[in-house]
């Protein structure tokens, strides 16, 4: 190919990366390659053999291809996230995120969840039947149909899209990606970076694949489009709440620079190693120094002392949040240039337990920081914001050296002898929670309730 038509093609690729991801990531990886129900079979081999050469994987077995309709293709997702997570968790880890100020007040979790899975799906890789979904019927595809002219000569959104996908089956056949993500699916934060890292790679390699290759520029160039992710996906499915946005494209485009930076030290091989000694944290994808360089695991919290005082309260979910939705929670009620919203980079590790008692909600979670200041700056921050969010909603907040103890909703009436206990049967660490004098008090930072 002449180099002027191989810098064409480069260029008109990266034009449309942008409209590529967003349509992955709001999708859940969407393409289209359906036409009156049947698979253009000759593209989908074209595509198998030349992500293979580009990924230096090969397929250890085929990827069986599903036509399904829209109601099929929706059913399954459903189906899928019911299997994970009962009505009743979902309902109160949205009650719990309203809380924690992660979510706005009154979400239906589970309804706005499947409304941005819904939303353009088009297709995805099952990797619980080991299939991929191809959708007849699929919705507008919105930024993708504005650039239908420019595709129907170039194809390269279907191409780019399916390479993407396809990724992701050789991810699942030499990584059991799928077995790694169930193992970790009671901690948030460290299935983000997974997930990241997952989708990192198969973003940098469906645009590999359509450009011709891999280059420096093909990296730089797709690291700086996606800066348009928010903006797109905001006029694709307005009204998603960022504690729901936010972690899908943080996929995308964090885990690109992530899997980049892998890329750039060793090539495929250190991608592949990615695999074998995953980051655990949304920290390390966000700081990749804190995986490469000098490597900063997260600093396991268990949550204990509250189950006899709260005998009568059932635990309905246990999480990580990480530092992601920790920086969502402050931006979203401080503003996103406000300067205590980096006290989110201090994040060392934390552990929330959710409580139900019929129809009541509460919340324990602890945090701990890099160091004392941080903490204490975060209480008082974090007082304020409860303040103002939950008003008569009953809610403390306690810190012992690095560590900050946040109690909301009715086991926040029980804090003079829950907190207590609850830093007593607790481990930061490994360890039992400081039981030195407290440094910092509720009474101090936030309201006082009998």
């Amino acid at each position: 190919m002449a180099q002027s038509r191989l810098k064409e093609i480069r260029e008109a690729a990266w034009r449309v990366a942008s409209a590529c991801v967003v349509a992955a990531a709001v999708a859940g990886c969407a393409y289209t390659l359906v036409h009156n129900g049947q698979v253009n079979q000759a593209q989908v081999d074209k595509v198998e053999d030349g992500i293979q050469q580009i990924r230096q994987l090969k397929f250890l077995k085929p990827v069986p291809i599903v036509v399904e309709s829209k109601d099929e293709a929706e059913a399954q997702m459903e189906a899928e996230l019911e299997r994970d997570y009962s009505d009743d968790q979902l309902s109160a880890d949205g009650a719990a995120g309203a809380l924690v100020g992660l979510y706005p007040a009154g979400i239906d979790l589970k309804a706005t969840e499947l409304k941005l899975l819904r939303s353009q799906v088009a297709g995805f890789y099952d990797p619980d039947e080991k299939q991929m979904v191809l959708v007849t019927g699929a919705v507008d595809l919105g930024i993708l149909d504005r650039t239908a002219e420019f595709l129907v000569q170039q194809d390269l959104v279907g191409q780019m899209l399916l390479a993407h996908e396809l990724t992701h089956a050789l991810q699942d056949q030499h990584f059991d990606l799928g077995t790694k993500l169930d193992a970790i699916k009671d901690n948030d934060d460290e299935a983000l970076a997974l997930k990241a890292v997952s989708e990192g790679d198969a973003t940098i390699a469906g645009l590999a694949y359509v450009t011709g290759g891999m280059t420096s520029d093909t990296l730089d160039t797709l690291s700086n489009s996606l800066h348009k992710l928010p903006a797109m996906l905001a006029s694709e499915t307005p009204g998603t709440p960022e504690g729901l946005s936010v972690p899908l494209l943080f996929q995308y485009s964090s885990g690109v620079d992530f899997v980049a930076e892998a890329y750039r030290r060793g090539g495929w091989a250190a991608v592949d190693e990615l695999y074998k000694d995953p980051p655990r944290s949304s920290h390390q994808i966000l700081h990749p120094a804190a995986y490469f360089d000098t490597p900063v695991e997260p600093v396991p919290v268990q949550i204990g002392g509250y189950q006899r005082i709260m005998s009568a309260w059932k635990k309905v979910d246990e999480d990580t949040f990480g530092e992601l939705l920790l920086r969502v929670i402050l931006e979203r009620n401080l503003g996103n240039d406000a300067s205590r919203v980096n006290l989110a980079s201090q994040w060392s590790g934390d552990r929330m337990v959710i409580l139900q008692d019929q129809r009541l909600i509460s919340v324990i979670w602890i945090i701990t920081f890099t160091n004392d200041g941080a903490a204490n700056q975060f209480a008082v921050t974090y007082a304020s914001i409860l303040d103002r969010m939950l008003g008569e909603t009953a809610h403390e907040i306690d810190y012992r050296d690095n560590s900050v103890l946040i109690v909301i909703g009715e086991a926040a009436h029980y804090m003079g002898i829950l907190g207590p206990s609850v830093w007593r049967g607790s481990t930061i660490g490994g360890y039992q929670t400081p039981s030195a004098a407290v440094a910092g008090t509720s009474e101090d930072i936030g309201p006082n309730h009998p």
